[in-house]
């Protein structure tokens, strides 16, 4: 659970300046549709127009389709593309993502569902270095591009992958736009930290002949901004050890709590007394009275872990397109767009007070009375800690997101024929360098002196206190003496009272995608089918995972000085000062701090990481991000559009047959010999190649049928695949050796475990059957109201596992174990047991469901312009749209991320010389995967809505 700064604390009040420079001051607007060469499409600039466009666009395509236009975007007050693209019906905005970073949902679905692809080409986007996401949109401006368009039912020539769907980002070519230039300024202001960030975006657009056109676009952001959270990370279950109270005092007061007999494995958060006193069931008779259980048989548990949080993002974000086009005759065009962005946050500071009873370590004694929750438990929100370890942090948090790009297309055609060729090459990059600085005051058996009183007001940010005592928490000193490899990243003093940890973790993505593209189509009047198309297309995705882990040894520890500890820059105002937290918040000034204690001694011949610190190889990050994934791809299709009479209604669509063929080649770092210590060498580990090729047949087919000039109805199929996301399913290896397991162990059998993890590197694609139906009615110029279904059947999904029934080969695969089998409970070694030694193999790793996934939704949308309406009323303009997104998936394997409910409402009122916009996006909770340290266990996110507005 987390209290954020809510109730527009952190609101964002910006003020946004539009000057044009000519009569041309905007982007000009393509159709959807290829326009005739005997013409020149220009589109009358206005916030207004644009929602016309995006219209008259929606309704002339033959896919199902949703977007919005240049005018849509410039002129909201949207921080990112990110932003802008939530307007969308169908899109939802990840609120959890950290650092704005922006990433979206499709139709409910994980970002990685999605295809993003530019000017209809495939390219590499920053890669994204978190589970099931798609790539940071945060990292670009909106303002470089021209439309975004989410093709729901791509047809056979559109890139696959997109199991949700394609988010094309457009820039318009330079013929297609007004000659003029523009130029926009805006400034960002955020009360929580009284932080300002300007903007500024130019652009200009000029016919050099009329077969001859340029263009060029660049826009600046400074990033500056604060984020304060409450994250309460942990709650656990009160028993004697953190109580401090015997047996027999602990079953008389909490008694009543827990349930006086075993609990059966299908009791929802069931705790019996005697697992809470740490005894035998057949021992717990002395403590059960008439009142055990009386009250609830849950136990009764507390907030164990908090931690007050403050992020600084710091940077800046340069983004920029430009191109040319030339035609040289009628038949005949040629052009080149090129783009680039780069978001650079050197400077992002994460601040941390991490106070907790981790392990049981402290006492906690509950304050007032406990009060139940909705599911039954019951629970102390009012707890006073001590002697428990206390911690505060700085991280230096610098993150690098990198993406340029150049696409060349050629298009030529006459009455009977159209060809045209694109070549694209493109790379992108992502890097987050974190460096970790912590002191922390331990538990004593003396007790340390740390005391702590925490009221979690159960979410509502105004009940909520947090104090700490003494002042200051945590003290910085020059006298750490103990360093061991078993803990590579702490020095202690001699007694163990106090920790110093410096630590951190450096990771860094890259890929590059270049392509090569040919369609032809021939027009033709064969009945119904009015054109045949058909092409075929390379691809070259070169992707490469660099990461580890730094840790302490070697420091400069003489040079510290108690002087680089201060308080938090947050401390003051935290949560703009409407919350009682604590302001004994003690941390490192970071970079002074980093600056003394390098450069430091190498360990062992080891390697250093870009910070200057020492590389832990043994450590999981390490471990799971060195490799290189590449494929080439093979694609070819064929496609017919049809045009026809049905009944006295028209009827039009599309229907054709995509093939892919791809060889995959993985070179992965896997551990290949024990480590001598917790640190490791890279002389552990050795590069390995794995070759694999799959190809798929995916049909699709639409079809679009006009029930009146002013009613369509839509249909389609397609059936797509999407790849394992390189970061979330590495493909490296690791092989432990086999640990004697004393606890299982008997004087006449040793049992031993060893651990697996299993590099994804035989993963296949997951497939998917998609159904879209779609009614929309245009009932006036510019205005739309519209209803469409989806139906997805998913198979293959990909999800994680420990079971030896489906991760146990008896042949042992390439582990080092030898033969294997699984007795129904364990998966053993059988070549290294005996009558007096069993080896266990725990393995956990990825696989492909052999269960389908559904899911399915509904999405309403209108818009109007209320043009029709006399004088003030005129002006008036908005956008409803509605989602509803629901899942059903194998129990094993739930689908997180899914919102049931989200909305947009927007409205507008605009003359010829100036404008108001507001925008409100809501939605519902939504569920996540757990991992990392941040947040604990399973989590979710609450339902939330955004108020947006601006002027020009």
């Amino acid at each position: 659970m987390r209290l954020r700064s809510g109730k527009l604390k952190q609101v964002l009040l910006g003020a946004t300046v539009l000057m044009g420079l000519s009569a041309g001051a905007a982007y000009a607007q393509t159709d959807a549709t290829p326009a005739s060469d005997n013409s020149t499409v220009v589109v009358v600039t206005g916030f207004k127009k644009s929602y016309a466009d995006a219209v008259r666009a929606k309704k002339d395509n033959i896919e199902i389709t949703d977007g919005i236009s240049s005018d849509g975007l410039g002129r909201f007050p949207d921080l990112n593309v990110g932003e802008a693209l939530q307007r969308i019906p169908g899109v939802q905005i990840n609120r959890e993502a950290e650092g704005r970073n922006a990433t979206i949902n499709v139709r409910g679905m994980p970002g990685s569902y999605a295809r993003t692809t530019l000017n209809g080409q495939a390219f590499a986007e920053p890669p994204s270095l978190s589970n099931d996401s798609s790539g940071p949109l945060g990292a670009f401006n909106s303002d470089i591009f021209t439309a975004f368009v989410i093709e729901k039912s791509p047809m056979a020539n559109a890139q696959s992958g997109g199991l949700s769907g394609n988010v094309d980002m457009q820039i318009a070519p330079a013929l297609s736009r007004k000659d003029g230039g523009f130029a926009k300024a805006a400034y960002e202001y955020n009360t929580l930290g009284k932080l300002g960030s300007p903007a500024f975006t130019l652009g200009y657009n000029k016919h050099i002949t009329p077969d001859f056109a340029v263009f060029g676009t660049v826009a600046y952001k400074r990033e500056n901004f604060r984020r304060d959270s409450l994250i309460f990370n942990s709650y656990s279950v009160l028993d004697p050890s953190v109580t401090g109270l015997s047996n027999a005092d602990f079953a008389s007061q909490y008694g009543g709590y827990f349930s006086p007999t075993a609990c059966s494995s299908t009791a929802s958060f069931c705790r019996s007394l005697a697992s809470a006193l740490g005894v035998q069931q057949a021992d717990v008779g002395p403590y059960v009275t008439s009142a055990t259980g009386s009250k609830g048989t849950s136990g009764i548990w507390y907030d164990s872990a908090l931690r007050q949080y403050t992020r600084m993002n710091v940077g800046n974000l340069w983004t920029a397109s430009g191109g040319m086009e030339w035609k040289p005759n009628d038949n005949t065009k040629l052009g080149v767009n090129g783009y680039y962005s780069d978001r650079n946050l050197p400077k992002t500071q994460q601040y941390f007070l991490i106070d907790s009873m981790w392990d049981g370590a402290g006492t906690v004694t509950p304050n007032g009375d406990p009060i139940q929750t909705s599911d039954g438990r019951y629970l102390y929100p009012d707890v006073t800690w001590s002697n428990f370890p206390a911690k505060s942090s700085t991280r230096l948090y610098s993150q690098h997101q990198q993406s340029k790009g150049m696409v060349v297309n050629g298009d030529w055609h006459n009455e009977k024929w159209r060809i045209a060729g694109a070549v694209a090459v493109s790379t992108g990059m992502t890097s987050s360098l974190e460096t970790e600085l912590d002191l922390q005051t331990n538990s004593t058996a003396a007790g340390n002196g740390v005391v702590a009183h925490l009221n979690t007001g159960l979410g509502n940010l105004g009940d909520f206190s947090f104090d700490v005592t003494p002042n200051p928490q945590n003290v910085l000193m020059a006298d750490w003496t103990t360093w061991s490899s078993d803990d590579p990243e702490n020095w202690y003093t001699s007694d163990g009272a106090y920790q110093l940890n410096v630590s951190g973790s450096e990771s860094y993505a890259y890929n590059q995608v270049n392509s090569a593209q040919l369609d032809v189509e021939r027009y033709t009047d064969w009945g119904p089918i009015t054109s045949v198309q058909g092409g075929f297309r390379l691809e070259q995705n070169r992707f490469k995972s660099r990461g580890f882990r730094n840790m302490a040894y070697g420091i400069q520890l003489g040079n510290i000085t108690s002087d680089m500890l201060m308080t938090s820059p947050s401390a003051n105002d935290f949560m703009g000062g409407n919350a009682s937290t604590t302001t004994n918040w003690q941390v490192i000034d970071a970079q002074r701090y980093i600056d003394a204690l390098t450069p430091v001694t190498a360990y062992n011949g080891g390697g250093l990481s870009a910070v200057g610190f020492n590389i832990e190889y043994a450590d999981g990050a390490f471990a799971n991000y060195n490799f290189t994934n590449a494929n080439d791809l093979s694609e070819a299709y064929i496609q017919a559009k049809y045009d026809t009479q049905l009944g006295g209604h028209r009827v039009r669509g599309n229907f054709g047959l995509r093939y892919e063929a791809t060889d995959n080649t993985i070179e992965t770092l896997d551990q290949t010999s024990p480590f001598a210590d917790s640190v490791g060498s890279l002389s552990n580990y050795s590069w390995h190649q794995i070759e694999n090729k799959y190809h798929y047949w995916l049909p699709s087919a639409i079809f679009v049928a006009d029930i009146r000039d002013n009613l369509v109805l839509r249909g389609a199929y397609y059936k797509t695949y999407v790849r394992p996301q390189a970061r979330q399913y590495s493909p490296v290896s690791q092989f432990g050796q086999p640990l004697l397991d004393g606890s299982s162990s008997t004087p006449s059998l040793s049992i031993y475990n060893a651990s697996v993890r299993i590099g994804n590197n035989k993963l296949h694609p997951y497939l998917a059957d998609s159904y879209d139906l779609s009614l929309e009615w245009y009932n006036r110029p510019g205005g739309v109201i519209s209803l469409a279904y989806f139906d997805k059947k998913i198979t293959g999904r990909i999800t994680g596992t420990s079971d030896p029934a489906i991760l146990c080969p008896s042949d042992g695969s390439n582990w080092g174990y030898g033969p294997l089998n699984w007795d129904g409970v364990h998966c053993i070694a059988t070549s290294l047991s005996t009558t007096s030694k069993t080896v266990y193999v725990n393995a956990s790793g990825a696989y492909n469901l052999d269960k389908p996934t559904y899911v399915h939704g509904l999405e309403f949308n209108l818009q109007q312009n209320l043009d029709f309406l006399p004088s003030f009323w005129k002006n008036f303009g908005g956008d409803f749209n509605y989602a509803f997104t629901q899942s059903k998936s194998p129990a094993i394997a739930p689908f997180p991320g899914i919102s049931k409910n989200t909305f947009n409402l927007i409205g507008f009122y605009e003359t010829s010389k100036w404008g108001v916009r507001a925008t409100y996006n809501w939605r519902s909770s939504y569920a996540l995967n757990s991992n990392g340290t941040y947040t604990g266990g399973a989590r979710s996110v609450k339902p939330r809505g955004q108020l947006d507005m601006s002027a020009s």
